[in-house]
């Protein structure tokens, strides 16, 4: 089967392309992976360029317009794998065809610093962010267009400086987890650090009839999300509070094209998990990151629990 060619600007041939809609914060996304990410060459927008540009000063240069500057993209260095050149500004046209609904979208094109080294990393973080966006990936051959589902990243973790014992935290989460009962954890003890205090680990499972189930495992340890790594320590901890889900069929989660059945219950269980992650982060604070590995601001945490079902 002849499958037909992507057709993005042609400045980008030869290239993996990120498309994100227009004004996503790529740079956040990258800190969240690499926290040495910066750009190595800032862009220059359309509206930039055009403050930029001074009118001449007098009689004989009335309305000519000197130093025009030009719209560019900038270079965000990753990693010393890559780097993202962009934002390249798209319109609907070019959304469409890189898989997305129509719309404005920045396009950020990879450039490999050594062709002989592994980017295995780097590709891993380019779907992670384009599900993350709400985005998609044109592969360099142009043959397919990848688009993540950006639901799927559904569980999320608590990172947080206080233990909680099962018996503060089930009357917390019970609200969103009706039934929940408490049940050992899997995390082996001596992930612990030697000497740390505080109460033992614990999981907590509530059941439903059609949707699953939905379990809050506590944890300890010293290694942290990259993406906390530029917060300040009192922001985190090494407690962790992870929520998650377990769909009817746990085969469904691994598919890229789920069936209508895991969609529906993924949508009524969505809301409680967040529910669970905002009710914990108010009883001991912390940071919540999701399971792509990105932040989540208390705002959205707020809407995700308030989302229609």
């Amino acid at each position: 089967m002849i499958l037909p060619l992507v057709v993005l600007p042609r400045e980008l041939d030869g290239r993996h392309v990120l498309v994100v809609p227009r004004g996503a914060d790529v740079v956040a996304m990258a800190t969240a992976w690499f926290p040495d990410a910066a750009w190595s060459r800032e862009p220059v927008t359309a509206a930039q360029a055009s403050a930029s540009a001074r009118p001449m000063t007098g009689a004989r240069f009335r309305g000519i317009v000197a130093d025009v500057a030009e719209p560019t993209p900038g270079l965000l260095r990753l990693d010393g794998a890559a780097s993202l050149e962009g934002p390249t500004p798209a319109g609907p046209a070019d959304a469409q065809a890189a898989g997305l609904s129509p719309q404005d979208v920045d396009l950020y094109a990879l450039v490999p610093a050594d062709p002989r080294a592994s980017l295995d990393l780097v590709y891993g973080w380019m779907s992670a962010a384009a599900r993350r966006a709400a985005g998609s990936i044109v592969p360099a051959e142009r043959t397919q267009v990848v688009v993540p589902d950006p639901g799927s990243a559904i569980d999320l973790t608590l990172w947080s400086p206080i233990p909680l014992s099962a018996q503060d935290a089930l009357p917390l989460v019970r609200p969103a987890m009706t039934g929940a009962r408490v049940g050992p954890t899997d995390v082996p003890r001596p992930q612990q650090a030697e000497g740390s205090s505080g109460p033992p680990t614990f999981s907590v499972t509530a059941t439903f009839e059609y949707d699953g189930a939905i379990t809050v495992k506590t944890g300890r340890s010293s290694e942290v999300p990259v993406a906390l790594s530029r917060l300040d320590w009192r922001e985190f901890g090494p407690w962790s509070y992870h929520v998650s889900w377990q769909p009817p069929e746990p085969a469904e989660l691994r598919n890229e094209h789920p069936s209508q059945l895991h969609l529906i219950a993924r949508s009524r269980v969505q809301p409680s998990i967040a529910r669970v992650a905002a009710a914990l982060w108010r009883a001991v604070g912390g940071t919540v990151v999701d399971n792509g590995g990105f932040v989540v601001s208390p705002d959205e945490l707020r809407d995700r629990a308030t989302a229609r079902r």
